[in-house]
Order: structure tokens, then sequence, then C-alpha cells
């Protein structure tokens, strides 16, 4: 009798210590975490867009057209002034020189060529509507106005090249529009209505 209780009570025990091994395998399989698959994860890779380069403004002039109907057409021209020419241009404004001045300037701008920008008016006009401005290499290396109108000035009315602007590239010449001459019909100087909206807005480059 002892013995049976001792076989059933062995039984129990092996039961539940089986039992409690099962439970304590399964909470922990249950548990523990399940195993991630590593992955490679490639960024992209940023590249970097050159910034775009300023156009490099290669006119030696700007100007603004905005106001006026007219067209400009550019063209080069050789230097064109002799020491004769210079000289009797100086005398006429009462300019002194020494002999042998204007030998020596027209050599300088040897094998120089100047820029014609012709304004032309395009509205019915008394004249001939054209407006000019002329720019020539400064070849003599004036830093002032008064000596580049000591050298090209005109003091007589009606001339087509009037030093007005330079800078250490350029020498830059406007024409006048006429005399002032009205042949009374009425209509507008072309010259006249170019040169008001252009002139102002000229510059050096």
């Amino acid at each position: 009798m002892n013995q049976a209780k001792a076989v059933v009570l062995a039984i129990i025990i092996t039961t539940l210590v089986v039992g409690s091994g099962v439970y304590v395998w399964q909470t922990n399989k249950v548990a523990q975490p399940p195993v991630q698959t590593a992955q490679k994860v490639t960024e992209p890779v940023a590249t970097k867009t050159p910034a775009k380069e300023e156009p490099v403004n290669s006119e030696p002039l700007s100007y603004s057209m905005k106001g006026v109907s007219a067209t400009v057409s550019k063209s080069t021209a050789p230097f064109g002034y002799t020491a004769d020419q210079l000289k009797s241009m100086a005398e006429e404004c009462s300019s002194q020189h020494e002999t042998g001045y204007f030998d020596k300037l027209v050599a300088r701008f040897s094998g120089t060529n100047k820029i014609v920008y012709n304004f032309k008016y395009q509205g019915k006009s008394q004249d001939a509507g054209v407006y000019t401005v002329t720019l020539l290499p400064n070849k003599a290396g004036y830093a002032s106005i008064d000596q580049f109108k000591k050298d090209f000035d005109i003091c007589a009315a009606g001339g087509d090249a009037y030093p007005t602007m330079l800078n250490s590239n350029w020498l830059l010449f406007v024409n006048a529009c006429g005399t002032g001459f009205d042949d009374g019909s009425g209509l507008p100087h072309g010259c006249d209505e170019v040169q008001k909206i252009i002139e102002p807005s000229l510059k050096l480059n």
C-alpha cells in the first residue's frame, strides 16, 4: 500500500517537474524577440549642382531705349583724326599745346578703331533723326574729363563727336542734334527725341 502511494507520488512530482519545464521553455520562446535580418540601406548620394556662372557683359556701353521709338546699329571705324585736325580744334577752343604734341597723340592711337552706335528715330522727323555715340579706347590714359576735352573738344555748333564721358578703358563722344533750326513743319526733331532718352542712361562698362 505504501509502495503504491510512493509510486503515485513520484508520478505526480515527475508530471509537475516536466510540466513546469515545458511551461518555462514555452514562456522563454514566446518572450524571446524575433531575430531580425539586417538589411543594408543605401542612402542616395546628394549631388551638388554647380552654380551657374553669371554672363559676362562684353559690351563696353550700356544704355536704355525705354520710352523712345528707335533702333540701334553698331559699327567700327578707324581712329580718323589727324594731328592737324586736332590742332585746329584745340586752337578754336583756345587750348594751348607744345609743338609736335598732336603728332605724338595721334601716334598713341595708331591702328585703333572706334565703335559707333547709331540710334535712329522711327517716327516722322524734320531731321535725319540719328543720335550717335562713339567710343574710342583710352590709349592716352586720360583720368579726367578735362584732360579728355583739352585734346578732343569741339567749340563749334553741330559737331559729331563731343567728349562726354570716360573711364580707364574708353572715351565716349556724342553728336550734337543740329543747330536748333526748326523748319516750321511741326514735326519732332528725331535726334532730340532719342537724345533725351538715351543720353541720361549711357554708362561705360
